[in-house]
């Protein structure tokens, strides 16, 4: 058993907490722009091309992040007149730098990156996975709550703390510097990483023991154990995604409103609330998934079987009252249970989720507020 579960993480499935971040933002900005901030609509000048890569490379080795992996925006040589362009903070953070360290920027790194050989229990040293030790962290095993805390190794693992400072100080360097477009860029990686440990999945290696395959305990437990908790980190993102699509009241897009902040002294303190939370999500998703995700012939990730989301979380009873199951057939019955634990375990996930958007809608609100020092302040490009 202990074996098995030691390489659990030795190919974890997503790294992407959030299945686009971006989706979050235009269900998050609009409370901010509501609340009256006017660092919304300040001006962001774009640099040109050259100026732009030549910082990109040099903010790429003092991060330690493939600089082949970090995009150009500007759409103009430097040196020509009238070719500068601008956008606006909102129209900034509502663009795809938020999910810009999802493409790629922390993957395939050399073994310096990676001096504590994180890697090794948090997705490999090549291909997308490999960037989940900087997406990931797993503060270690605790004694004195064995179940909650099960972790392989008992060490802490990760490097998603380390890189929300490090992110933090670069952009709080740009914005010293008066440059606004990188010190927004840099803002958006860190946001995303703050964003990324509200996933229960990427603060909790094991949300909940019976997601384990144990009948397999003797026979493929380390193969199986490893396509199974990828296969529910990866199914509650589909699911997660699929909500969000939906608006008006009671959707879940809603939990990402509201004017509540918090500014973190470390960000240790973010995974609080979503380690918390990793077991009765972990519940939940079992009710709802069953035992789905532990099928040898279900692999998620790699579109090895599939799931229905859209149908999954609109789930309803086949009947409202008593009086109207006494025309079921047996069949029809089971169904209906069945129907009826979709339906609960649903509004058990959403109520979970809701409440880690809450969390994070607050620590974006409050990471965005300290940044621009809760007042519109004046930035220049620079060069």
């Amino acid at each position: 058993m202990i074996l098995g579960i030691v390489f659990l993480l030795l190919n974890p499935g997503p790294a992407a907490a959030w299945d686009g971040h971006r989706l979050i933002h235009e269900r998050l900005i609009p409370s901010i722009e509501a609340s009256g901030k006017s660092y919304l609509i300040q001006k962001v000048r774009i640099p040109c091309q050259e100026d732009e890569r030549r910082e990109a490379d040099a903010l790429a080795r003092s991060l330690g992040v493939n600089a082949a992996k970090i995009p150009l925006h500007s759409t103009h040589k430097c040196g020509k007149k009238n070719s500068s362009t601008e956008s606006t903070v909102r129209e900034l953070l509502l663009s795809d730098w938020i999910d810009e360290p999802d493409f790629g920027m922390d993957q395939d790194l050399p073994p310096e990156s990676d001096p504590s050989g994180d890697r090794a229990w948090m997705g490999g040293l090549r291909g997308p996975t490999s960037q989940g030790f900087r997406h990931m962290v797993f503060p270690g095993f605790e004694w004195s709550s064995p179940v909650r805390t099960l972790q392989i190794p008992f060490r802490p693992v990760g490097q998603a703390l380390e890189r929300i400072r490090t992110l933090r100080a670069a952009a709080d360097r740009y914005r010293n510097e008066r440059n606004l477009f990188w010190a927004l860029r840099v803002l958006n990686w860190e946001l995303h990483l703050i964003q990324d440990l509200h996933q229960p999945f990427h603060s909790t290696q094991v949300p909940h023991v019976r997601m384990l395959p144990w009948k397999s305990l003797f026979s493929g437990f380390v193969s199986r154990s490893t396509r199974t908790m990828a296969n529910y980190h990866f199914a509650y993102e589909g699911l997660v995604q699929e909500m969000l699509r939906e608006r008006g009241e009671g959707s879940i897009g809603e939990c990402l409103r509201g004017v509540e902040t918090r500014v973190f002294s470390d960000p240790s303190e973010i995974m609080k609330e979503p380690r918390d939370e990793a077991p009765k999500l972990g519940r939940s998703l079992l009710g709802l998934l069953g035992g789905y995700p532990k099928s040898p012939s279900v692999n998620l990730p790699e579109g090895v079987g599939g799931i229905d989301y859209f149908k999954l979380i609109r789930g309803k009873p086949l009947f409202v009252n008593d009086e109207e199951a006494d025309f079921l057939d047996r069949e029809e019955k089971r169904e209906v249970e069945r129907s009826v634990t979709v339906v609960g375990a649903v509004e058990a996930v959403k109520a979970s989720t809701c409440g880690l958007f809450r969390t994070m809608g607050a620590y974006t609100r409050g990471e965005l507020d300290r940044f621009f020092q809760y007042s519109s302040i004046s930035i220049n490009t620079g060069k």
